[in-house]
């Protein structure tokens, strides 16, 4: 026994290093030894997208437009133990859409994917007495510093919430800054050094902190691990929903919001995360539509102190564009639009690009969808409209002048309106968004705006 010792303290200490090497392999996102075929592919989304009560319905929307199958593993988190993830396939140039977990205010979905790149956003539509669609893209990265422009206590009856994600398997801790136009930042014992524990999200109301102030911001300062983040508003009892996911880290200082199909009403909500004292941002912008660009109304040398929100309302007419550019850090925006309806919806900006995946936001039939393609840039874009399986074969080809916006022809975008759209551009670049109502007798009940995901090179 004695000449056994010496082997057996070596097996338990090989077993030991084993199993701690295994354990750092689950925390972050996993990576693959490459194979007789080539280097394996893989990424993870992260969708913050929260819920409500019982009656809530979230799709995860999952877009391949690629020449391979690709494999997902689908995991939705909330205050509980999370369960198992599901494992599913996504044929090569096809859609799909994966009903989650919807209950209660703090959820949150992961997909990995592995072998061929997918594009993943969501669409939740609410129930339980609230009603409203809300469609937004996931995150591609989770992090340690969020900006979430989009939030207002203005109103008795309005619920808007961030919503924060730890996907990862060791506990993260985070604190949370509200920015407003009246008030100093506020950060309270509730909202300072909150451990949230692997697997699991968390749910904030703003009303229950800052109170009757129009634009109510948030920035999430990670100490340990790394989150994702969103907000989510709702208005009460039938007033509608919106999300948008936040900004991870500074956002680039030329960003363009495309929206259409509106009442007529838009704000744009500014917020100036920097701490520093000396860190007031410098804002310019132009609301640009079908027949060129004016000023955005007091965005003309308009300037924001740090630690403050503030919201930019503009009345439009037909498809328009925001083109924001600051001067400044940690400066983040969110535009807000109101359907015709009680719905309304926000949208984050995006940089041009020459190929997109653009998601539905739509929740059922009837269903009034609308693609809005934005051209910011000083040469025409000729874009490429089609669909993925089990879409129709059916292209179109659309060209947005510069300096411009443009729709999707109508007839195209009924063709299915479920189905998610590969746009790319022979010449030039753009910023797509899908625009669209869905539901009631007319198909006009519910509204939501979602920006695409632009598209890896190589990946279709």
């Amino acid at each position: 026994m004695r000449r056994l010792q010496p082997l057996v303290a070596f097996l338990v200490l090989a077993l030991a290093i084993g199993g701690a090497v295994y354990a750092d392999r689950e925390v972050g996102a996993r990576s693959f030894e490459p194979g007789a075929d080539g280097a394996a592919s893989s990424g993870v989304w992260f969708c913050p997208h929260g819920g409500g009560p019982e009656g809530w319905e979230v799709d995860l929307q999952v877009a391949n437009p690629g020449d391979e199958a690709a494999t997902i593993r689908v995991r939705t988190l909330g205050e509980e133990r999370p369960a198992a993830p599901e494992t599913l396939r996504v044929e090569p140039g096809s859609f799909l859409q994966v009903p989650v977990q919807a209950r209660g205010r703090a959820r949150g979905s992961v997909v990995e994917w592995f072998g061929s790149w997918v594009a993943v956003g969501w669409v939740a539509h609410a129930g339980g007495g609230e009603g409203g669609v809300a469609a937004e893209p996931c995150a591609p990265q989770a992090g340690e510093r969020w900006l979430l422009p989009d939030g207002t206590t203005e109103s008795d009856t309005s619920s808007d919430l961030v919503v924060v994600m730890n996907p990862f398997a060791r506990e993260a801790v985070f604190s949370v800054t509200l920015l407003s136009e009246r008030q100093e930042p506020v950060r309270q014992g509730e909202l300072t050094d909150v451990a949230l524990r692997p697997f699991r999200a968390v749910a904030f109301p703003l009303n229950d902190v800052v109170l009757g102030e129009r634009t109510v911001a948030a920035r999430v300062d990670v100490s340990v691990g790394r989150v994702a983040a969103a907000t989510l508003g709702v208005v009460k009892p039938t007033g509608g929903i919106r999300s948008a996911i936040g900004y991870l880290g500074a956002p680039p200082e030329t960003l363009a919001f495309p929206g259409g199909g509106d009442s007529g009403r838009t704000d744009l909500v500014v917020m100036n995360g920097a701490e520093d004292v000396a860190g007031r941002a410098a804002l310019d912008g132009l609301l640009e539509g079908t027949q060129g660009g004016q000023p955005f109304p007091g965005l003309a040398d308009a300037s924001l102190p740090p630690g403050s929100g503030r919201t930019f309302p503009a009345t439009t007419d037909g498809p328009t564009t925001v083109v924001l550019t600051v001067t400044g850090r940690d400066v983040a925006t969110v535009r807000r639009t109101f359907g015709v309806t009680s719905d309304q919806a926000a949208v984050t900006g995006g940089e041009p690009a020459a190929a997109w995946i653009v998601l539905p936001a739509v929740a059922g039939f009837p269903s009034n969808p609308g693609l809005v393609l934005s051209n910011p840039g000083t040469e025409p874009a000729v874009v490429t409209l089609r669909y993925l399986l089990p879409g129709p074969p059916e292209e179109v080809e659309v060209t947005v002048p510069p300096g411009g916006t443009a729709q999707a022809p109508e007839e195209f975008a009924l063709l299915a309106p479920e189905v998610g759209v590969v746009a790319s551009a022979t010449t030039g670049t753009f910023v797509p968004a899908a625009a669209s109502y869905s539901l009631g007798r007319e198909g006009m009940a519910t509204y939501a705006v979602a920006l695409g995901i632009p598209m890896p090179e190589g990946s279709a």
